[in-house]
């Protein structure tokens, strides 16, 4: 049996009830914390029994001292004489244990012990929280500004759409903590006025929450990406993996080697916040240099059949598409066409671009008819209204000093689209081949080059429509 094991625990920096609560726990179970670190904590095999702990904040110590200073020691043999063992420390953080029933506590001065744990605080997780919970504001607020620019590409792109809520995500976590944290605070200050002690709640579920459904999130990322560029995907989660797994182990190593050298904690802090930032830049500019220099060598796209026409080198698409120029006209030769198919899938939307046009190298291709439309998917009933007003609103007429520049949807008779709605766009010149017909879950944004038959408007519906 092991006589090791390591935890990732998830508390929040204040909550010292939890954690003295967690290890007694731990300890009944036959584990006792042995040490903390940025790897998570390490618990060595004992045999069970009840055992309390105590969780002391020192605010004049760091995490980059090379050494425990005098009066950490002091305060630590003062803590041994009374029965209280030092377990396990971190930066301000030191967690005591005992083994006596009914030990004499380390604190007995409520009010001194709620300002020596805000004052370590302000030291340690308030600035930083502070700081995130500015930048993940900002990062949100620009998100959200692009979705009033183009909120059906937003909402149908998992890759553009994960970044808004992984910064939602840091955001509530930031905001629950300093509030949580504040409130205690409070409250605390009160209760100590007399003489009590008033128990920490962290945010220990609320972490837990966001961590699981950022993974879910990341796993529908991948997903995506995986479903439009197999390879380019497996090359960006490992540029990203590597280079985030670089700057970690940059940060840690070299403050551990400063540490072993027992640098100051001002120069070790100094000197490794400097230099984390630098390599963390030529790290991230790195990766995405050899990204894009791959993805414009076309690494990422496999071998595909290509075409020269006038000096220029073209590429043939052969995508499966749902409705073809072969279903609606007369074509001869279906091979003198590109089929190609784009576009992205979310939970909320799916919105695929269809086009199928004449290969420039085809005999007399100025002639074939072509044909290309957006499909737009709802997969949630209550975004069907905005989806089809957003839609409707792309097309405005434009005022300016000479008149009134026409472009907008008029309805037409839905009935030979089999539709529920139907739009056509009319323009200054009249009405052009351009609709917009409305299914039960479909939205579809169709583009011709000629004027279609009511037999071709059924196969269009039936195509599409379903």
């Amino acid at each position: 049996m092991k006589d090791k094991k390591r935890r990732f625990e998830v508390f929040s920096f204040y909550d010292r009830t939890g954690m003295e609560r967690h290890l007694e726990r731990m300890a009944e179970k036959g584990w006792m914390l042995e040490k903390m670190g940025a790897f998570g904590w390490v618990y060595r095999k004992i045999q069970p029994r009840r055992v309390r702990f105590a969780v002391s904040y020192f605010p004049s110590a760091s995490e980059y001292d090379p050494d425990m200073t005098e009066e950490q020691r002091e305060f630590q043999d003062f803590c041994r004489h009374t029965g209280w063992e030092l377990a396990a420390c971190s930066g301000q953080l030191q967690i005591f244990s005992n083994v006596r029933e009914n030990p004499v506590p380390i604190e007995t001065d409520p009010e001194l012990e709620v300002e020596n744990l805000h004052k370590t605080a302000k030291k340690s997780f308030l600035t930083s929280y502070f700081v995130l919970l500015a930048v993940s504001a900002m990062n949100l607020a620009l998100g959200v500004s692009s979705l009033f620019d183009k909120p059906l590409e937003l909402l149908s792109s998992v890759t553009d759409m994960f970044p808004l809520f992984a910064w939602g995500l840091l955001l509530i976590l930031c905001a629950g903590e300093l509030g949580c944290y504040y409130h205690w605070l409070y409250r605390a200050r009160r209760e100590a006025r007399e003489g009590i002690f008033l128990e920490t709640r962290g945010t220990s579920r609320l972490q837990r929450w966001i961590l699981w459904v950022l993974l879910v999130g990341m796993a529908l990322w991948l997903g995506s990406f995986l479903r439009k560029a197999p390879s380019m995907a497996l090359w960006v989660t490992a540029v990203i993996v590597g280079v985030h797994g670089l700057i970690f182990a940059t940060v840690f190593g070299l403050k551990t080697y400063l540490k072993k050298r027992k640098v100051s904690a001002n120069w070790n802090r100094a000197l490794t916040l400097g230099l984390s930032f630098v390599i963390a830049f030529a790290l991230v500019a790195g990766g995405i240099f050899t990204l894009i220099h791959a993805s414009n060598a076309g690494l990422f796209e496999g071998e595909r059949e290509t075409y020269e026409y006038r000096g220029s080198t073209f590429s043939v698409y052969r995508d499966k598409l749902p409705l073809t120029v072969e279903d609606l006209t007369a074509v001869q030769h279906p091979e003198e066409y590109n089929r190609r198919k784009t576009g992205d899938e979310s939970p909320l939307l799916a919105r695929l671009t269809m086009q199928q046009r004449p290969r420039l190298d085809a005999p007399h291709f100025q002639e074939l008819p072509s044909l290309s439309y957006t499909v737009t998917e709802v997969k949630l009933p209550w975004l069907y209204g905005f989806c089809r007003e957003q839609l409707l609103s792309e097309r405005k007429d434009q005022v300016y000093d000479g008149g009134i520049l026409v472009d907008r949807y008029e309805p037409v008779d839905p009935a030979p689209w089999g539709a529920e709605e139907a739009y056509r766009v009319y323009w200054s010149s009249g009405y052009l081949d351009k609709y917009l017909l409305c299914y039960n879950r479909t939205l579809v944004e169709l583009t011709l080059d000629w004027e279609p038959t009511a037999e071709q408007m059924g196969i269009v519906g039936e195509k599409l429509g379903k």
